[in-house]
């Protein structure tokens, strides 16, 4: 492989302004916040469009170079998923292509390009009256499409049907270098054709009965890169009433978010403890702290939302049912604290946050998350709580209707010891083991937790895994090393 010739080549194909082999901006790809220990990148190439996106995938395929599907320029990355296996790769930087493509509020549909991000994206959405499903509280410089592939939970689960909820279709090249589209986007005809004829691309399933979006979703850019993708959107409520209950015990809590779900009663709902609660309102450690000894332990927070002429009315009525369960179900709370503002919490929930509100703590965080039932919930939040005394967040977030839970430990440390960093990592991976042996799903296993979660797994599964590898990326230029995938 020679390096200069690799270097002339994508210079050619997107211009020497857009290939880079600076050391100061090679290191910004090798780190990131996680454990994972990789090598720095050979250079960083940024496409503009997708032709340049699919000669550059054939051309690593003729030279045999890996590259690194990386969707924003973001200096927050956290998971390991983005640095290098090996010293024969390159970044492929996703971040110039920032294109909002179209928004079509009468589908509730917005088609945009993996560089658009959530702070680009939400005031847009805003004036024409429309809202992401969003995660919790997301990263301003966090690409909107990676946060949907990567299937990262969000905070209204009444409009979570599918695992894959808000993604919808999708245009992606595969490792191969040939382009795809799927669900309906796949056609017939072209995108503009099929606007033209009101479609909207919203249904993903396809095309015939072979999903491919479901094999993208997940694989952490070792099987194709997005160019673009449609996501599902909701009106804006006219009205919101924000609601926090406050328990010792989490099972109230559980209980009383189960019944909520089942009617869907509401509109975000998520439970935080203490610690999480104020990272999420406050900014600075000391307030975070301070604010924390003031909550209970277990925070249910939920909003009501109505829109049009009757939305106070919607309001009042669902008020009225979620009384009844109260009394019912003899369900009795701390009154609703007073500490937390409205309308400050409401814009939380709505809007991005320049950086990471994990990170206001401590500076440095280790989240450890994973899928689970009902039932467990309380199994496995006592098993972390007995072996992290301190500094742990917790969010529990129901999906799919509240069939099953993202249930997250966040772990605040400071970066700067370095006696304290070890001890963080191995206490992560015994977790993790105890966790899975236990039945928690590691639905999104990053970096040293892969191989692990891996070894958890039949290797029939693993094998199968693999096949789709050899079909999509034969030559293995994609993120090569991450999952269950060889180097």
């Amino acid at each position: 492989m020679n390096e200069d010739i690799i270097f002339t080549n994508l210079a050619k194909i997107c211009g020497t302004k857009n290939v880079s082999k600076d050391p100061k901006i090679l290191i910004k790809y090798s780190k990131d916040l996680s454990f994972f220990k990789g090598y720095p990148p050979l250079f960083i190439v940024w496409p503009s469009n997708t032709q340049e996106v699919e000669k550059i995938l054939k051309f690593a395929n003729q030279e045999k170079f890996s590259v690194i599907p990386v969707s924003s320029n973001s200096n927050y990355r956290l998971h390991g998923d983005t640095i290098p296996h090996n010293n024969n790769c390159g970044i492929l930087d996703l971040s110039k292509m920032n294109k909002t493509i179209s928004i079509d509020r009468k589908n509730r549909v917005v088609m945009i390009e993996p560089g658009v991000t959530f702070a680009d994206i939400i005031p847009k959405l805003q004036q024409k009256g429309l809202r992401l499903l969003l995660p919790l509280h997301p990263t301003g410089t966090k690409s909107v499409v990676s946060s949907a592939l990567e299937r990262e939970p969000i905070i209204i689960p009444r409009y979570h049907w599918d695992s894959s909820d808000p993604l919808l279709c999708t245009e992606l090249i595969f490792g191969t270098g040939d382009l795809f589209r799927t669900g309906t986007a796949a056609g017939p005809g072209t995108i503009k054709q099929q606007k033209r004829s009101g479609q909207a691309q919203v249904n993903p399933m396809g095309p015939t009965q072979f999903s491919p979006f479901r094999l993208i979703q997940g694989s952490q850019g070792s099987l194709g890169v997005v160019t673009w993708a449609t996501l599902k959107l909701e009106l804006s409520p006219t009205i919101q009433k924000l609601y926090h209950y406050q328990s010792s015990d989490i099972l109230e809590l559980l209980e009383f978010q189960y019944e909520l779900l089942k009617y869907r009663l509401c509109d975000q709902l998520f439970i935080l403890n203490n610690l999480n609660l104020a990272c999420l309102i406050k900014q600075v450690p000391n307030e975070i702290r301070d604010f924390a000894e003031h909550l209970n332990k277990w925070n249910l927070i939920y909003v009501l939302s109505g829109r049009g002429k009757l939305a106070q009315d919607k309001i009042s009525y669902l008020e009225g049912d979620i009384n009844d369960i109260l009394k019912e179900k003899k369900l009795k709370f701390s009154n609703q604290s007073n500490l937390i503002q409205e309308e400050s919490i409401l814009k939380t929930l709505n809007e991005a946050t320049p950086n990471s509100w994990r990170l206001r703590l401590s500076g440095a965080y280790q989240d450890l998350f994973f899928l689970s039932s009902y039932e467990k919930i309380t199994i496995f939040t006592n098993l972390v709580e007995k072996q992290i005394y301190s500094d742990l967040g917790i969010y529990i977030q129901p999906i799919n209707q509240g069939t099953s839970y993202h249930c997250e430990f966040d772990i605040y440390y400071d970066p700067n010891n370095n006696n304290l960093v070890d001890n963080v990592k191995d206490k992560f991976l015994e977790i993790s083991k105890q966790l899975m042996d236990l039945g928690a799903f590691f639905s999104r296993p990053y970096g040293i937790l892969a191989k692990e979660a891996y070894t958890h797994q039949s290797a029939e599964n693993i094998n199968a895994l693999k096949k789709v590898k050899k079909i999509f990326d034969p030559n293995n230029i994609l993120n090569p090393g991450v999952l269950c995938f060889d180097n």
